[in-house]
């Protein structure tokens, strides 16, 4: 040291010339967040003084810190915390993983069959897929994975979680959970499996109302889900009514679940969008060619705090175009418009660049679908071990039974909302 100064001491601020777009990328990160701020709160400092903290803070690291840590570590580090603090389906891709997304997965893709989010700075399980490897194994909606494999799971985006929950078939991954209501961590071993046969089930309750259930969405669900609606038709039986069972089904793009929507109301407005950018903002229509009903019938949508994405984009459509009432607990409030951002070394940006909103203009993003009515209260008690209960097949789930003595009621939602409240 000389004079109480480090030597050979760069000038703050100062980066290499190839690694001042990552300082611009994280500069209209902070800038789009702070647009956000509402003008009467205390923000941080705003504009050009937001960069030069920024690189004032990589230069004390990069000096100061007891190892040393390169510019791309810091800057991609820097990067994944922005990214993460967004929201859960905004991420940063490394340029190999961006490759990796860009070339898709090489031979058979293996997975635990979970939806992923970081919930108050904890990742979190926000649906465990229908029969998959993960919610045989006994996780649930509501975990918080602590340990994967034995290491902490720490400044992750949803996308990098996300790919610690892939990989080769039969591939064990050891997990460290906490539960609600469950003193001490649980532990999981969950075997990855890929995923196979349709997201749609269908089935007959009583004799004249259908059950669908629709796991997860994919590119196939309305294929699928068109089946499924054909197949209740040719029942012997006038088909009276529908429950759609969408409770701990947070996996599908907005495209998917708009896709999905359109066999149930043809070429009816889905969905809007809202952003920043004026190409994001636009409404969603269906395709007339997708409608398989030969007629309506009442619908009961079943949600819960697992419902998220595709699932409330289809839930809040029937129910403001089809007059569907939803049944259960409010949604997760999870539903926007992503985009992929490519940046000039390879790596990429996956952000939200839009919000959902309803048919009549109700926001989803952060505040959910609420319930019409509410789901009759569960007196299961909390697991504490890994043993997953079988769930109760259709005919003998509570909201199942509740929402077909509504169908069976033929109560208008309104009636039907006052007479259970």
């Amino acid at each position: 040291m000389e004079n109480g100064k480090l030597k050979n001491q760069q000038q703050p601020g100062v980066f290499r010339r190839g690694r001042v777009w990552k300082v611009v990328a994280i500069f209209l990160i902070l800038a789009a967040a702070l647009y956000w701020q509402p003008l009467y709160s205390a923000g941080p400092v705003q504009g050009y003084d937001s960069l030069r903290l920024l690189t004032e803070a990589l230069y004390e690291i990069s000096q100061k810190f007891v190892y040393q840590k390169s510019e791309d570590e810091m800057m991609d580090g820097a990067l994944r915390g922005m990214m993460n603090s967004l929201d859960p389906d905004s991420s940063f891709l490394s340029p190999l993983e961006y490759k990796d997304l860009r070339d898709g997965k090489k031979g058979q893709v293996a997975e635990a069959g979970v939806e992923l989010i970081f919930k108050d700075h904890l990742l979190t399980v926000a649906s465990a897929l229908d029969n998959g490897p993960a919610y045989r194994t006994g996780l649930r909606q509501g975990d918080h994975i602590l340990k994967v494999n034995g290491h902490l799971v720490r400044n992750l985006t949803g996308q990098e979680a996300a790919r610690r929950f892939q990989g080769p078939p039969n591939t064990a991954i050891k997990l460290q959970v906490i539960r609600n209501g469950v003193v001490k961590p649980l532990d999981f071993t969950v075997t990855l499996e890929p995923l196979t046969g349709s997201s749609v089930n269908s089935q007959m309750v009583g004799d004249s109302l259908g059950y669908i259930r629709i796991g997860y969405f994919n590119d196939a669900t309305h294929r699928d889900l068109a089946s499924a609606i054909k197949a209740l038709q040719r029942q012997p039986t006038p088909l009276r009514g529908v429950v759609l069972d969408l409770r701990n089904n947070a996996r599908g793009t907005l495209e998917q679940g708009v896709r999905s929507a359109s066999v149930w109301l043809g070429d009816k407005q889905i969905i809007s969008t809202k952003g920043r950018i004026p190409e994001t903002t636009q409404a969603y229509q269906g395709k007339v060619q997708d409608l398989a009903w030969k007629s309506p019938v009442p619908v009961v949508v079943l949600i819960d705090p697992g419902t998220a994405r595709a699932a409330e984009v289809m839930a809040a459509a029937l129910k403001d175009q089809a007059g569907a009432v939803l049944l259960g607990e409010k949604s997760l409030g999870l539903c926007g418009l992503n985009r992929l951002m490519p940046l000039p070394d390879g790596s990429a940006l996956i952000m939200t660049v839009a919000q959902c909103y309803t048919v009549q203009g109700h926001k989803i993003q952060g505040k959910g679908l609420e319930p019409d009515i509410p789901g009759k209260k569960l007196t299961a008690p909390v697991a504490t071990s890994k043993d997953t209960p079988k769930p109760p097949s259709p005919d003998q789930d509570p909201w199942v039974i509740q929402a077909v003595e509504i169908l069976k009621s033929g109560k208008p939602p309104k009636l039907a909302h006052k007479g259970d409240s």
